[in-house]
């Protein structure tokens, strides 16, 4: 009996699937369009390592795209039947944690964010700094008995 191979991607963002991976055991290896998850099978019979890789691509929206239908032993060796079911145990469940846990939307969508600017303009450099000279030092929020944000 031949069993068809379905596609299985699943898109999730990226701290969501990082964050269900690592916790399962795999280690990132970060490529140019994404990462490379690995995680290593060992054979209790011959003691030997395998190592499996679960690749994921970054999608032009921000999100990752999870290729569980890629996912693969590295070493194009015979690989021992207890590392294969191993293997397949662990794909199963991160399939399901993967699809069945919908990550929480805790922020705005990352083409609503600026990340890592606070001013772009000369005139929004100007307002930052009228809205820095109103913020009290220091020293007057420690006289007001309140703690200053600690040393950057």
């Amino acid at each position: 009996m031949t069993r068809k191979k379905q596609m299985h991607l699943i898109t999730r963002p990226f701290s969501h699937v990082h964050n269900i991976l690592t916790a399962l055991g795999f280690a990132e290896r970060t490529q140019r369009d994404g990462c490379v998850y690995e995680l290593t099978f060992r054979d209790p019979i011959t003691l030997q390592d395998y190592l499996y890789q679960l690749p994921t691509k970054t999608a032009s929206n921000g999100l990752t795209i999870v290729h569980l239908h890629k996912a693969c032993f590295r070493d194009k060796v015979e690989i021992p039947l207890s590392a294969i079911e191993a293997a397949a145990q662990m794909m199963a469940e991160v399939e399901q944690y993967l699809s069945s846990h919908q990550p929480k939307q805790t922020s705005a969508p990352i083409d609503d964010t600026m990340n890592g600017r606070m001013a772009n303009t000369e005139e929004e450099v100007k307002k930052l700094g009228k809205e820095m000279a109103s913020m009290p030092t220091n020293s007057q929020v420690m006289e007001n008995g309140m703690v200053p944000d600690p040393i950057q």
